[in-house]
């Protein structure tokens, strides 16, 4: 809501009073401004707002002969992308022109799905819901010589918005998480589940778990477990302006890493007759937008270029790569992947 007659129309250039007065993440505006008290003294009125990069126009109505109080209604802006996006609002009564900024932020996505960075669940166990959500393989003799390691936490298939702590101290395991200051992140829900046997993962609504579930910065015991699945869902809300994008790929050498530890894991709990449980192959997935989430626009297709880096979670096989700060991903800036 824009009220002309509350505005400084001698500050429009300054960009913090923009930022307070004249922005916002909704999907469109609504004008006010007082005309008279009188419909004897009704005035014409047009309304026009023009994207200010591009000199598009995307509103532009003469609402005629207008006494009292001018109200444009709720005027809709289009989704462009995940920029904050320039407007100009014309607003003409007779011979008066008022000409206002308006900043249309990317709008704050509200209570949509988060996890660790890892394997699609869907894809490794085509039994579980479709969708992005993943889990983490973790080797767990690496980490008790390293101390632990660093996980990305996504959101809503596209967004690093903070990251995940796990620290191993002899047979004690935990997990914490911390947000990117930028996101202004509000954690609604969370749980962590540590499967010391990928099969036991049979669904991915932590109310249809029948497993352990843990609380963040809680001990878990990991005493003779070489590798587990972390599977840490969580419900958020954030802003996404200025957010890094996480991209994946089901053929990365990051993921082939994943499932090589989930194939690891599968062995030591196949029959003896030598039937496979799951199958040997992860399929293809594209990536889809979250199924559900109070978000605005569509997220596009996502793809990870193949990255021929080490991997931050994993060791060569040998548990020979340590925990460094050049291996650590670097969560103080937007992720950006090989």
């Amino acid at each position: 809501m824009i009220n002309v007659d509350t505005l400084d129309m001698q500050r429009l250039n300054d960009g913090d009073y923009v930022r307070q007065y004249l922005s916002g993440q909704s999907q469109g505006v609504r004008i006010q401004k007082f005309i008279s008290d009188s419909s004897e003294f009704a005035a014409r009125v047009r309304l026009t707002i023009t994207q200010a990069e591009t000199s598009t126009i995307v509103y532009d109505k003469n609402y005629g002969y207008v006494s009292g109080v001018f109200d444009s209604g709720d005027i809709y802006l289009p989704f462009v992308d995940n920029n904050t996006i320039p407007y100009l609002i014309t607003l003409n009564i007779e011979d008066w022109t008022y000409a206002l900024p308006y900043m249309q932020m990317r709008a704050r996505l509200s209570h949509n799905s988060g996890c660790t960075y890892g394997l699609r669940l869907r894809d490794a166990n085509p039994s579980l819901p479709d969708g992005w959500i993943m889990g983490t393989m973790l080797d767990l003799d690496a980490l008790r010589q390293t101390g632990g390691t660093v996980l990305p936490v996504c959101a809503s298939n596209q967004y690093i918005v903070g990251h995940a702590s796990v620290s191993v101290s002899g047979d004690q395991l935990s997990v914490n998480v911390s947000f990117l200051p930028e996101a202004n992140v509000e954690l609604h829900r969370s749980s962590v589940y540590l499967l010391p046997h990928v099969a036991e993962l049979t669904a991915l609504d932590p109310g249809e778990l029948s497993l352990p579930r843990y609380e963040l910065g809680q001990s878990i015991q990991i005493g003779g477990l070489q590798t587990a699945l972390l599977y840490m869902p969580m419900t958020l809300s954030f802003d996404a302006t200025a957010m890094g994008e996480f991209f994946y790929d089901a053929g990365g050498a990051d993921i082939s890493q994943q499932w090589q530890l989930w194939q690891n894991n599968l062995a030591m709990a196949q029959p003896t007759d030598g039937a496979m449980l799951w199958p040997t192959e992860v399929p293809a997935m594209e990536a889809q937008p979250d199924p559900g989430a109070g978000q605005e626009g569509i997220l596009p297709e996502v793809t990870l270029p193949e990255d021929t880096a080490g991997d931050p979670w994993l060791t060569d096989g040998n548990g020979e790569q340590p925990l460094t700060e050049s291996n650590q991903w670097d969560m103080t800036a937007p992720l950006v992947l090989p």
